[in-house]
């Protein structure tokens, strides 16, 4: 409901009538072709296929000349693998707390262990939650994409991919307004960014979409039992905000953008900063013993039919994750652009 009165009231304010840029003007005054734009503005986060988006990034794929069948067929394989890494990376998380219901789960700092393994600890969970949350939202997204394009007869085009490789950022410009999710973009920029823009410019237009962007999360984290602190949560996203500034900063005082080795390291290293207080809460709150999936352990289940009887279950799914992350990591460090 608080997405849905956001985006009414950016209707409301535009400048312009929104238009569908791939319907006919004479197709689009039909009663039947009326409802539907309503039930679509309702639903397209994005705006593919309207010409409020632009300025929003989506990546483009080749699903312009694909099949709807294959499209269908790629999603549910996608949709598939998205459950099993996440239920297997919720494996890797538990296994840092073998002695630990994951109700009882209140911290991830373990200040039993000396300095340099705790902390290397912290960093893994913060990952792990990282890539969490990145499969919780491709999931959902694959799993909505094969119903409308089942049901609605929605071309593949309608769905392209929802993230741009956000590991290969190599600023925070180039992860928050490229690479991850841009779904709260549009209302965010418009409500959040726009008034502040008028009283203190562009960086106004910066901290108060990161503002809006965190307020929204808090919402939703709240919503359902899973986090909701503004000093914190909100932090993180503001700080993110305040990072992007000091890019552009960088940028006007050298005369050189950030990107490169150095531009990943500076945002994977300021990312992480203000995402290691907002994970912490998310334990103490007793984010970490929430069942995704209801009782039952896909990953777990397939580990059970291809390994021996009596193996190490979590065992293999910390190979796995291991044996995954760092092919990743070379393969991302070589293709920095």
């Amino acid at each position: 409901m608080t997405s849905i009165v956001a985006r009414t009231t950016v209707w409301t304010l535009a400048r312009q009538p929104y238009k569908r840029d791939n319907v006919g003007a004479a197709e689009s005054t039909s009663f039947l072709m009326a409802c539907w734009n309503a039930w679509d503005l309702l639903l397209n986060v994005r705006g593919i296929g309207w010409n409020w988006s632009q300025g929003t990034s989506t990546s483009r794929s080749s699903n312009k000349s694909r099949s709807r069948a294959l499209f269908v067929l790629l999603a549910v394989t996608r949709l598939a693998f998205s459950v099993l890494a996440l239920d297997a990376l919720t494996e890797v998380q538990l296994s840092h707390y073998p002695n630990m219901s994951p109700r009882d789960i209140r911290t991830i700092f373990d200040h039993s262990l000396p300095p340099i393994p705790r902390y290397i600890r912290v960093l893994n969970l913060v990952y792990l939650n990282f890539w969490m949350g990145y499969f919780t939202i491709e999931g959902i997204y694959q799993l909505l994409s094969a119903i409308f394009a089942i049901l609605f007869w929605q071309h593949p085009s309608q769905w392209p991919p929802m993230f741009d490789k956000p590991w290969s950022s190599t600023s925070l410009n180039d992860l928050w307004g490229r690479r991850w999710h841009q779904i709260l973009r549009h209302f965010c920029v418009a409500l959040g960014g726009a008034p502040l823009a008028y009283l203190l410019g562009r960086p106004g237009n910066v901290l108060g979409t990161f503002l809006l962007s965190g307020a929204v999360h808090c919402i939703q984290f709240r919503a359902n039992g899973h986090g909701g602190n503004l000093a914190i949560e909100g932090n993180f996203f503001v700080m993110n905000g305040i990072g992007i500034l000091l890019e552009r900063t960088w940028s006007k005082m050298t005369g050189r953008r950030v990107r490169g080795l150095y531009g990943w390291m500076w945002t994977l290293l300021w990312v992480t900063i203000w995402a290691v207080p907002m994970v912490d809460q998310w334990a103490e709150i007793g984010r970490f013993g929430f069942d995704t999936f209801g009782g039952s352990r896909p990953a777990m289940a397939l580990l059970s039919l291809i390994l021996p009887t009596g193996a190490d279950k979590s065992f293999a799914a910390n190979c796995l994750y291991l044996g995954i992350s760092v092919p990743l990591l070379v393969y991302t460090l070589f293709t920095l652009s």
